[in-house]
């Protein structure tokens, strides 16, 4: 009865141990849209721009606790909450400094979960390695397979646990590569909008005042090509909005430079 007990348990503890790992990760995916949403409004250029991308990294924090509730990784639950209290405080802010202020705090935080979010991760892991059958079986019979087996054999069973660990090795490489391809998609898309709101808020003053002058001989237009910046840097990404802007510019002042010489003449 007592091995019945013990080989129920072993079967057991794998599967809690994977079901709070996937709940870390979905709590995992979230924290990687609040520090998104948290360097964006760090990136902001005015205090309202800010204080959108501050809510939007709140919002994402809230999700991040929410999905906290099964991920058994406690040391994460202050971090969050502390997050959530400081980015709410952004919405009331006139300034944009104090914007950026509340706004560094929700990134310092995030990155502080994340890194907490791991080391739960990592050793959910363990737990589940060390509480596999095959794996404790394994461990059992080591020193015997030792004592039994030929240098040679023992030479190519060094080389198979080599390889399962390069293996794995290269397995977290890919998941790391993988994340940060993630959040750089992320930054991407948000510094894109950013801009996109940028260039639309100039087409529309620019237009209004051409109106005003009875200048508006032609409609000034102007087009950030989303899907072309996507596969661009993003220090290329700023290049192209800015020489968008110039362009812009330049032909307003034209339209001006050309009302003006219709009135002298």
């Amino acid at each position: 009865m007592r091995n019945t007990y013990i080989f129920l348990l072993t079967l057991c503890v794998p599967f809690l141990n994977l079901t709070a790992q996937s709940n870390c990760s979905e709590a995992s995916s979230y924290i990687v849209y609040a520090l998104s949403h948290s360097e964006s409004a760090l990136n902001a250029n005015n205090v309202t721009h800010a204080k959108h991308f501050a809510e939007r990294s709140r919002e994402a924090f809230l999700s991040v606790q929410k999905s906290l509730n099964n991920c058994q990784c406690e040391e994460v639950d202050d971090l969050v909450y502390d997050a959530i209290d400081y980015l709410a405080k952004a919405k009331k802010v006139d300034k944009l400094d104090d914007a950026y202020y509340y706004a560094n705090k929700g990134k310092q935080f995030a990155e502080a979960t994340i890194e907490k979010l791991n080391i739960c991760t990592d050793i959910r892991n363990e737990d589940v390695e060390l509480a596999n059958p095959e794996t404790l079986e394994l461990t059992e019979n080591t020193n015997d397979t030792y004592n039994s087996v030929s240098i040679e054999e023992q030479q190519n069973l060094l080389e198979q646990q080599q390889r399962e660990l390069e293996r794995k090795q290269q397995e977290l490489q890919e998941q790391l590569a993988l994340k940060k391809a993630q959040e750089l998609h992320l930054k991407k898309e948000a510094l894109i909008k950013k801009l996109e709101l940028t260039v639309s808020t100039n087409i529309e003053t620019f237009n209004n005042a051409l109106k005003a002058c009875n200048c508006e001989k032609e409609t000034l237009k102007a087009n950030l090509q989303k899907k072309e910046l996507q596969s661009k840097s993003i220090d290329d990404i700023k290049d192209s909005a800015i020489n968008v802007l110039k362009e812009l510019t330049s032909n307003y002042m034209q339209q001006l430079a050309d009302c003006d010489a219709e009135i002298e003449d």
